[in-house]
């Protein structure tokens, strides 16, 4: 062999060595890691096996912490929360509650405080309440929860369940116990009131909540704390619950809102009258009386309205009431009412105030009026009129508290019946020219014709040659005041429609 071939096969044999060397140390290196994770792992795999049994940390039930324990023992904590059952019931307060009865929401008080009034309290023992299943429903809880993942809850994690169960307790012992609450007694409930609408004020008028009451539906409370105590509930507000009777209109309703808005709609207005020179105010305090309600809704009595302006036209309104007139010689004397003053449309002004009033207006204004007079006040004459002294058979003519004219005229004929001019107050009808005057048995022409009363009037009579004295007593006019031509002419450029014309005996 030579020496190449012996220095090649020692080099393979000192290969071969290193190789087995290094396979024996891999061994060993194996077995020292592998070693520790096995036993981590079987750490691991026997804490698993503990919380198949056992809940984990940081686990409640209920609120009752339960961490470490078998289902058996966290049955019992809920069983032993069972015993300590409550039930507060709450609701409105009576009349006759105690300050003690007072509850609240919210101890520290401050805004949105709300306090409420224990009605009365259920005990676990009193009504033989307990809970079916708790048992069965904790060892499936348990079973829910995957062992193998025991090392989140010591990473911080927390576990909480809420488990109702089947809770169970005797009604009729329930019943017993609320049929003997004071708030469950017929003569302590007090009915439902419902809003309303105040009376007037200078305010206007507002709506009035009224007031709940506490008449309980018995039935609906009775089935509502049986409904709180299935579901394990610690505390039940009757009033929240909708247990009590209500009131049948409550302060928004909308037909109720709606009339209230129209009643103050209609009280403000302010209608401010001239009425003949007197001052008339139409506002709320008037209209007020005038409001009714009838099914909810607001009415305006149209009548009473009708009678108001009635009433304010007989006391102010001048036309039809005799009148003090003092002649031109000084005598005073009470004169009938002719065809002259202020006299208010009625039918026209009422339905003329009734839409102000809807409408809310606010104005000043007079009355619609059929006939007005010169000036305004009881003593509405004035100080221009013509003046025509029957007895005298003579006429003055005033303008401005002073005589401008005056004259001699022959009025009707006193001897015939029919004839005689009559004595009042008047106001021109009208005027105009060159007319013809007719009667059944005359047909006369004349140049100014001034009627004040009918078909009575002033005009000239250019077949008289004589005017005054005693002609009128057998040989008058058929009623009209017979005038020398001069003086009808004159009369005719001061007079216009409304003048005065005041007639009299003495």
């Amino acid at each position: 062999m030579s020496e190449a071939k012996r220095k090649e096969e020692k080099q393979a044999e000192k290969k071969g060595e290193v190789k087995k060397q290094k396979k024996r140390k891999g061994r060993i290196a194996v077995f020292v890691i592998s070693a520790p994770v096995g036993l981590l792992l079987l750490v691991y795999c026997s804490i698993a096996l503990y919380y198949q049994t056992h809940f984990f940390p940081n686990t409640k039930i209920n609120g009752i912490n339960c961490s470490n324990i078998n289902a058996d023992k966290a049955a019992g904590l809920l069983e032993g929360q069972r015993q300590n059952y409550v039930l507060e019931v709450t609701g409105r307060e009576l009349q006759i509650s105690q300050e003690d009865n007072e509850i609240s929401e919210n101890q520290g008080g401050g805004e949105g405080r709300e306090t409420k009034f224990l009605l009365g309290t259920l005990y676990a023992d009193d009504i033989d309440f307990s809970m079916s299943g708790t048992l069965d429903d904790v060892q499936a809880l348990l079973k829910s929860q995957n062992p193998l993942l025991w090392i989140r809850a010591y990473t911080g994690n927390t576990f909480s369940y809420d488990l109702t169960g089947d809770y169970i307790f005797d009604e009729k012992l329930l019943e017993q116990i609320i049929s003997g609450w004071e708030a469950f007694q017929t003569e302590n409930m007090t009915d439902p009131e419902d809003a309303y609408i105040s009376a007037y004020s200078e305010n206007g008028y507002e709506i009035i909540p009224g007031s709940q009451g506490t008449r309980l539906n018995i039935d609906a409370a009775r089935e509502t704390i049986a409904a709180a105590v299935y579901a394990g509930e610690t505390t039940v507000d009757l009033d929240e619950a909708g247990c009590y009777e209500e009131a049948a209109v409550t302060a928004d309703n909308q037909q109720l809102v709606n009339a209230c808005s129209t009643m103050n709609t209609w009280v403000g207005a302010s209608i401010t009258y001239d009425w003949n020179g007197t001052e008339i105010i139409v506002a709320g305090e008037k209209i007020q009386e005038w409001i009714t309600v009838e099914n909810g809704d607001p009415v305006l009595d149209e009548e009473a309205v009708e009678e108001f302006v009635a009433e304010t036209a007989r006391e102010l309104d001048t036309y039809g009431k005799n009148r003090k007139f003092t002649t031109a010689m000084g005598v005073e004397l009470t004169l009938p009412s002719g065809a002259y003053g202020w006299r208010t449309d009625r039918e026209g002004e009422t339905q003329e105030l009734i839409e102000l009033i809807y409408q809310g207006s606010v104005t000043e204004k007079e009355p619609a009026y059929i006939s007005r007079a010169a000036v305004k006040g009881s003593n509405d004459i004035g100080s221009s009129y013509v003046e025509i002294d029957l007895s005298y058979q003579h006429l003055y003519l005033f303008w401005d508290g002073e005589i401008v004219l005056e004259t001699d005229f022959v009025s009707g004929d006193m001897s015939r019946s029919g004839r005689m001019t009559p004595p009042g107050v008047f106001g021109l009808t009208y005027k105009t020219k060159n007319a013809v005057l007719k009667g059944d048995d005359y047909e006369t022409p004349v140049n100014y014709w001034m009627p004040f009363n009918g078909n009575i009037g002033m005009h000239d009579a250019t077949w008289r040659s004589s005017f005054g004295g005693d002609i009128y007593l057998t040989n008058g006019s058929h009623g009209c005041i017979n005038l020398p031509l001069r003086m009808a002419a004159q009369i005719y450029e001061y007079v216009d429609t409304g003048f005065p014309v005041i007639c009299y005996y003495y």
